[in-house]
């Protein structure tokens, strides 16, 4: 998924589609998706799980409860193996909130198989899913990393 924070509004309309998809609920703190909204600078920063070739928050769970599938390029949580310690949260280089807490659990956004819900409801284009392609994942990266520096200087400026 490549997303472009330029475009996107902040209109949640994506959260309220992941929380519908994944929990049957409209409900902002089900959802595998955040909009980190900064209304002094009009930005809306989307904050989802960027699927790591090599998952920093694989290696810090304890538990082995994050696997990485290499075929699909999913990073997934085994509910069953998670004990909500957190550290994978800490350990994401993109940030804690990219791996939400629901009902104690690590989530991580798994892409609805190919079809996420996030990207059907996107009027503005700012989520794009797309098959993997040495051009597309450069975008993808260039993308994440700016979003991780935006909310990183946002951080330290007491902004966000």
């Amino acid at each position: 998924m490549i997303i472009d924070m330029d475009v996107c509004s902040g209109c949640q309309s994506c959260v309220v589609a992941c929380s519908m998809a994944k929990s049957k609920t409209f409900g902002p703190s089900k959802s595998r998706i955040l909009i980190k909204k900064v209304e002094s600078r009009c930005l809306g920063i989307p904050i989802v799980c960027e699927h790591c070739d090599l998952p920093p928050c694989k290696s810090a769970c304890p538990t082995g409860a994050i696997s990485k599938n290499h075929e699909t390029g999913v990073v997934s949580v085994d509910p069953n193996l998670c004990t909500g310690c957190e550290r994978c949260r800490w350990a994401c280089p993109f940030g804690a909130d990219t791996i939400r807490m629901i009902d104690g659990v690590a989530t991580i956004c798994d892409l609805c198989d190919g079809k996420p819900a996030c990207v059907r409801v996107c009027q503005q284009g700012a989520l794009v899913y797309m098959p993997t392609s040495k051009p597309g994942v450069e975008k993808k990266w260039e993308r994440a990393e700016k979003r991780a520096r935006t909310l990183t200087s946002l951080v330290i400026k007491g902004v966000a």
